[in-house]
């Protein structure tokens, strides 16, 4: 797995059976030579980006993605009244290790494509826990396991739809119970630059477009969507303003090389002089030490994605969402200012 460079973090929402808009993502990404070094993925995100850390490519998981239906994720549970959930994951179960998914050999080894983080809530604290299978550069609450096949499916475990799944002794739900698009594991890991890809409309417009729930299945599903999106916009208002505070301590550490400066011209060699080979007025060693991150590049779809499509895994839905990913994740490049190939 990359080990001198961290630099880019892809994050992966959750979505259930929309995952192959993630696909779509990755495939333009693929085209504009911007793969991943980190990937941060919850539910279905976890699914997927554990595919890549197994060295799957857009093109080897969009082929995997044709072929998956709702039979090979979930069934009915026959007694809803003895459990607390709707359907079954264990087909989900058999279908990643019968279909070559994951390697789990592979994440667990310095082969490793990327360096993962997944996420899942637990049930009795409701505390987010982050699995990983490296190392963070900064410190963090990361839990630096082997990564298996129960982790990716507690991260899949959606509450009401899907049975809590027990890890190491402890009930796991979804993890975007409680943060969907979570940036700070990217951020833990070394990321600087980071690609978020939620599937729910990100503006106010295009969230108006959502259809009113007509049964028991909708409503939770919505519920749970809403969830997912405020998770995401509490992380991104807490990732903003931390880069505000570094821009105030990077002006203070301005100020304080403007005084050395002072200082210097007054007392001569008696001053204390800090290296500044970029000659930009502020110290290196406090460059270092405070240093801000570019804005995420936010791909999401411009209207909703049919709740119901979270439970249903058709090739019809594939093929929409699939394109859907790949021309969102274009219109955010381009907004984000960067070059599109072609244009």
């Amino acid at each position: 797995m990359p080990t001198n460079q961290r630099k880019r973090a892809l994050v992966l929402s959750g979505g259930g059976g929309r995952g192959a808009y993630h696909v779509g993502v990755l495939r333009f990404l693929a085209e504009h030579e911007w793969f991943p070094d980190v990937v941060v993925g919850t539910s279905i995100g976890a699914v997927n980006g554990a595919a890549l850390a197994s060295g799957h490519t857009a093109q080897s998981l969009w082929a995997l993605w044709r072929r998956l239906e709702s039979g090979d994720v979930q069934k009915a549970n026959l007694n809803p009244f003895k459990g607390n959930f709707i359907l079954d994951t264990n087909p989900l179960k058999e279908t990643l290790k019968r279909e070559s998914w994951v390697n789990f050999d592979r994440v667990n080894s310095a082969e490793a494509a990327v360096h993962l983080r997944v996420t899942a809530m637990e049930v009795e604290t409701g505390r987010l826990r982050v699995f990983g299978n490296s190392p963070d550069v900064f410190p963090s609450q990361m839990r630096q396991e082997q990564l298996g096949l129960d982790h990716i499916i507690a991260s899949c475990s959606i509450p009401i739809i899907y049975p809590a799944t027990e890890l190491n002794g402890v009930l796991y739900w979804d993890g975007g119970t409680v943060a969907n698009t979570p940036l700070s594991p990217a951020i833990d890991a070394g990321a600087e630059e980071i690609v978020v890809v939620i599937m729910t409309p990100w503006d106010d417009e295009g969230r108006r477009g959502f259809k009113k729930p007509t049964n028991l299945l909708e409503a939770a599903g919505a519920a749970f969507e809403w969830a997912l999106l405020a998770s995401f916009q509490a992380d991104l208002k807490m990732f903003r303003r931390i880069n505000e505070l570094v821009r105030l301590q990077l002006d203070n550490a301005y100020l304080r090389a403007r005084n050395a400066m002072l200082m210097d011209q007054l007392y001569g060699d008696k001053a204390e002089k800090l290296p500044d080979e970029d000659n930009d007025g502020i110290p290196d060693i406090l460059e270092k030490e405070y240093h801000q991150l570019p804005e995420p590049i936010i791909v999401a779809p411009r209207h909703p994605i049919p709740v119901e499509q979270i439970i249903r895994y058709t090739l019809e839905g594939h093929e929409a969402v699939y394109e859907m990913g790949y021309h969102d994740a274009k219109r955010a490049w381009r907004d984000s200012g960067r070059k599109v190939e072609g244009e």
